[in-house]
Formats: structure tokens, C-alpha cells, sequence
């Protein structure tokens, strides 16, 4: 774990950044509580500071399973670097300072998923994959519910005649709502273990100044329930679920529409709802978020090789113990090791 002050320097530099580049799950605090989800992960952050300017690098650090190496991966949701310039030599001197940080610490790779409204992969010096669409409210729209798409507007409208109502809950007593709604969506899904999450990640989380937490009620039941951050000029939707009923009756229509104007009057410029849970333009999850705005952002994914001979003979040892069909990430030549990050480890990616 991070000792206190390394937190509280990377916390002044983050403050230290352009308020559009203070996205609440590049935050200090959120990033210490995303690591509590796996014990391996060690939250860390790389900071360089010259003649005023500041570059900041939020991560996890995970050791590879057996060996004296270690990989670099995004918090879950976003990461990537951002700067308070672009000035091309500050870049160069701080990415020589970071790679030489790598060396020293024997990271092998690092994965990390671009904040797609920061645009933040212009600060980084390695490969940039574009993934996928997401969607994104814009909190400067006079009236929302007038810039949403018909049907979500009816989906609101029959939430609001079926008695539906959402409230923001305490977070001492919201979790009892939220794991059990969220855990039988897992469940029905068949989900991957990754996304069951453990008590001390969900307290650390709603322990940070950045979360905020719904719940949609018919009378005494809750039928939805979600986790928001909300930092700087952006709110991010985070985690959520419905019961069968809440699904039925518009709950995560009405859940998200309550989470955009809260965030809109608290300041926030923009509501990050993410996209499809693939690739294809006719996912039924991105088809949902495009019902609340036509702004689009675009999810990229970075990915860079620190010490290519280890991370070659790690690859083979891997190919070698899974045989000749090994699965291979189709877009690079990184691959997935049994759930632990080496490359571009999908599985450990959140619903984007």
C-alpha cells in the first residue's frame, strides 16, 4: 500500500491539473479503493514535475503469479496520464523519467484504459487501440429530459406513473440494497468471479469524497440501485442494477436521469455513461445510453512493452503450459494469463 505521504503528493498534483482533467476515477482516493478488489494490486502513481508543469500517472501495480516481475494496469474504469501541458520536450523528459521508474521496479507491461471525455491518450508515448463507442450526457442542455430520445422520455414517464421514486442513500445502509440487486444481476448474467466484488472494496469506495449512491423505490422496495463518482466537471456511472421488476417499469431510466441532474447541479459539465458491454454498434447496453444524448466519446486502450525479453519468455511459457490454440487478444499480440494482467487482459476490464 501507498504510505501516506506518497497519497497525499499524488493528491496535490491531481488537484494540481485543469479541473476538465479531474476525472473522479483518476483520483488519489478512488484509485486506493479500486486496488482493495484483489490483493496483488498495489495503487501507485508516477508524478513529474518541471519548471511548474506537472504530468501525473494514476495505476495498479500487480506482481506476475510465481515471478520477480510485475505489470501495470488501469483502476477499474478508466486511467492513462494527463498533464498540465503538451509541450512535447516536458513529455519526453517525463516519459524517460517513467520508463527509467519501470525499469527499476521490473515492470514487464502495462495495459491502460483511456478516460475517453479526457481524450488523455495524446499524453501517452505508447500503442493506442480505439475500442469501442461510448456515450456521454452533456449537463449544459437547459433541459435534459427534453435532449433525451423518445422512448427514453416514455421510459421516465412510466417510472414516474408505476410509483417509482429514487433517493440518494446514505451510504452506511445503501449497500444492503445494492449487493443483492447487483449480485443477482451477476448471477443471471453468469458473469466472470471478477465482477463479485469484496465488502472492504464496496466500503473504501463509498468511503471516497467521490461517490454517490441511488436507490429507486416502489414503496418499501428497491428495484434499483447505483454508484456514481463525480469529481471536477465529470460524473462517471460506475455500477448498477435492477431487479426483474425495475427493469420492466423504466428504474435505470429514471435512476439515471436523477444521477444527471444531481451531477448538473453540483456543477459537473458532463455524465459519462460508458458504453456497450462488445464492440458492435448494435449492443443492447450502448443502445440504452444513446437514448439520453447523441454525444459521443471514443474508449481507447494503450498498451506498452517495458522489458520485451521477459515479457517474450513469459508469453512462452504461458503459450507453452495452454498449447498450440492458446487465445491471443485479437487486436495485439498481447494475450490474457489466467486473468492476471500481462497485456491487454480483457476479463479484467469493466462493463465499458
Amino acid at each position: 500500500m501507498q504510505t501516506c505521504s506518497a497519497v497525499e503528493r499524488a493528491r496535490k498534483a491531481f488537484f494540481s491539473l485543469s479541473p476538465v482533467f479531474q476525472a473522479p476515477s483518476l483520483h488519489p482516493d478512488y484509485v486506493c479503493a479500486d486496488a482493495l478488489r484483489d490483493s496483488n494490486l498495489v495503487p501507485s502513481f508516477f508524478i513529474f514535475d518541471h519548471d511548474g508543469d506537472i504530468f501525473y500517472h494514476a495505476f495498479h501495480i500487480g506482481q506476475v503469479p510465481g515471478k520477480d516481475c510485475f505489470d501495470v494496469q488501469s483502476p477499474y474504469g478508466y486511467g492513462g496520464p494527463v498533464a498540465t501541458t503538451y509541450e512535447k520536450n516536458f513529455l519526453s523528459r517525463a516519459w524517460e523519467a517513467y520508463f527509467e521508474w519501470c525499469r527499476e521496479r521490473r515492470i514487464v507491461a502495462e495495459f491502460i484504459r483511456f478516460h475517453p471525455l479526457l481524450e488523455n491518450w495524446r499524453f501517452y508515448w505508447g500503442d493506442v487501440i480505439d475500442d469501442r463507442e461510448t456515450v456521454w450526457v452533456d449537463l449544459a442542455m437547459e433541459n435534459l429530459l427534453d435532449s433525451y430520445h423518445l422512448l427514453r422520455r416514455r421510459n421516465i414517464f412510466k417510472a414516474k406513473q408505476g410509483s417509482l421514486s429514487v433517493a440518494w442513500a446514505p451510504k452506511e445502509s445503501f449497500l444492503q440494497y445494492f449487493i443483492p440487486l447487483y449480485e443477482a444481476m451477476l448471477d443471471k448474467k453468469t458473469a466472470a468471479e471478477f465482477y463479485f466484488f469484496n465488502w472492504s472494496y464496496y466500503k473504501a469506495l463509498l468511503d471516497c469524497s467521490t461517490s454517490y449512491c441511488a436507490v429507486c423505490w416502489r414503496g418499501n422496495e428497491a428495484v434499483a440501485a447505483g454508484i456514481f463518482l463525480l469529481h471536477g466537471e465529470t460524473m462517471e456511472y460506475h455500477l448498477g442494477a435492477a431487479s426483474a421488476d425495475g427493469q420492466k417499469s423504466g428504474a435505470m431510466t429514471l435512476l439515471l436521469h436523477e444521477a444527471a441532474l444531481l451531477a448538473q447541479r453540483l456543477g459537473a459539465k458532463a455524465f459519462h455513461l460508458g458504453g456497450g458491454t462488445d464492440r458492435m454498434p448494435e449492443n443492447s447496453l450502448l443502445f440504452f445510453k444513446r437514448g439520453f444524448s447523441d454525444r459521443r466519446g471514443r474508449f481507447k486502450i494503450g498498451k506498452y512493452v517495458h522489458e520485451a525479453r521477459l515479457y517474450g519468455n513469459l508469453k512462452f511459457e504461458w503459450e507453452t503450459e495452454q498449447g498450440t490454440d492458446a487465445q491471443v487478444t485479437g487486436t495485439t499480440c498481447f494475450i490474457d494469463f489466467k486473468g492476471s494482467f500481462y497485456g491487454l487482459g480483457y476479463g479484467l476490464g469493466r462493463r465499458f
